[in-house]
Parts: C-alpha cells; sequence; structure tokens
C-alpha cells in the first residue's frame, strides 16, 4: 500500500481492517484531502474520528445575511493543517460502512480534528465520541467560522441535499 505504513494492516490489506485491531498506530502519508474530515493515502480512504464538517459544497450564513462557502473553507484548512507535517501519526479507531479507516491524527504535535473543530469548521461528531466537545464550545463562543451565524448541522445537510 503505497504512502502508508500502518504495521497489520500491510500483512492483509484492507481486508485486514474489517476486524480492526484498535492498537494500531502508523505514519502516513497524505496523497489527497477530499473535504474538511476525509483524506487519501494512496488507495486508503481516512475519516478523521469525532468530528464532521460541512461537505464541499455547503454553505453557511453569516450574522450579516451573506452566505460564505463553508465546505470549502473546511477543505482547505483541512490542508493547512495537514501540511505542518511531512506524515501524520494516525492511530485507527474505526472501520465505518464504507470501508473508510477512522483514525485520529495529528500533524505534529496538533490534532487535526479538533484543530478544525476550535476554528469551527468542524463540529464534534457526539454521536461516536465526546472528544470534542470542549472545543466546540469554544469555538461556538468565540462564534469562529460555521459559529459566527447560521449552518446546518453537515449530516442535516447531507440528509437534504
Amino acid at each position: 500500500i503505497p504512502g502508508v505504513l500502518i504495521p497489520g494492516l500491510l500483512m492483509g490489506g484492507i481486508a485486514a481492517a474489517d476486524t480492526p485491531p484498535f492498537d494500531i498506530d502508523g505514519a502516513v502519508t497524505v496523497t489527497r484531502i477530499v473535504d474538511g474530515d476525509s483524506l487519501k493515502s494512496g488507495k486508503l480512504s481516512i475519516r478523521l474520528f469525532g468530528i464532521d464538517a460541512p461537505e464541499g459544497r455547503q454553505n453557511c450564513t453569516r450574522a450579516d445575511g451573506s452566505e460564505w462557502t463553508c465546505g470549502k473553507a473546511a477543505t482547505s484548512a483541512m490542508a493547512d493543517i495537514v501540511a505542518q507535517a511531512a506524515q501524520l501519526d494516525c492511530t485507527l479507531i474505526d472501520v465505518d460502512r464504507y470501508g473508510r479507516l477512522v483514525m485520529r491524527c495529528l500533524a505534529g504535535d496538533t490534532d487535526i480534528a479538533e484543530a478544525l473543530v476550535e476554528r469551527g469548521l468542524a463540529v464534534a461528531y457526539r454521536r461516536y465520541s465526546k472528544d470534542y466537545v470542549s472545543a466546540e464550545s469554544v469555538a461556538e463562543r468565540n462564534a469562529r467560522g460555521m459559529w459566527q451565524g447560521r449552518f446546518d448541522m453537515p449530516w442535516d445537510w447531507r440528509r437534504k441535499n
């Protein structure tokens, strides 16, 4: 699997992730930013654990009523954070129903998911984790990113669109 060093997954390929070994850590080389909470490493699709970011085509509304492309902003922020490190240090948490590796990833010392939530460009995905709720509270209190106005939660936007 080019660009990905995840012991255990290399032995059996992605099929080995059917029953994920939760203790695997690995260095991940990013080959493409998909959106604000997903990226690719070679053929592997990775979804950041514990957050949900607006979709690429999703717009949000500022307090003054003007629209902005919050989905594109989240994707751009993901790219900026990932660029801080040559490789990401990722820990496998799960494999989702789409076959994506659900991982907690660091770019250097920065928890990527936490940084996106703190910037108001992703929300804590409470259905799966409470890890980023406090970061979300800070973003909301300071009207950062999506919290500066109105927005549909990403899961609601996907359902409608």
